[in-house]
């Protein structure tokens, strides 16, 4: 199962797509819960405009509505990256601390820390987004 959402390309560059959300009806796959289980546009407004990274040329121009295709592993990997990461900066230092007599004051100073370093390692690690565009 994948999910899916059409956007109208507003520019084509070399090494990206810039495309504007033009649909808000929901794919096949995510009809049966009544909203788009990714949400992955869903912060896109209609009108926004946001930039897709591009591997190899495409044949596309300004004004076509293509169709972008996520698979479901590849979401869920997606968002595990994006969250497990700060997470566990989150509570690995309470866990070690409780664990080790740590103070309550250090413990918070480190979790502080551990959710920042993690929040980066995530955005570092999600960068291999893979998007499908079907014409």
């Amino acid at each position: 199962m994948s999910c899916q959402r059409s956007v109208e390309v507003v520019s084509v560059t070399a090494h990206c797509l810039i495309v504007k959300s033009v649909a808000r009806s929901l794919c096949p796959s995510c009809h049966e819960f009544g909203r788009c289980r990714s949400d992955w546009l869903s912060r896109k407004s209609v009108g926004q405009t946001f930039e897709i990274p591009l591997s190899e040329p495409i044949s596309v121009e300004a004004g076509d509505v293509v169709v972008l295709d996520i698979d479901q592993t590849s979401l869920t990997e997606q968002m595990l990256k994006l969250y497990a990461p700060p997470f566990i900066g989150l509570m690995a230092p309470i866990i070690v601390g409780q664990m080790h007599g740590w103070s309550e004051a250090f413990q918070a100073i480190t979790s502080i820390v551990g959710v920042g370093v993690g929040w980066l390692f995530s955005r570092f690690w999600t960068r291999t987004f893979q998007i499908r565009i079907y014409q």
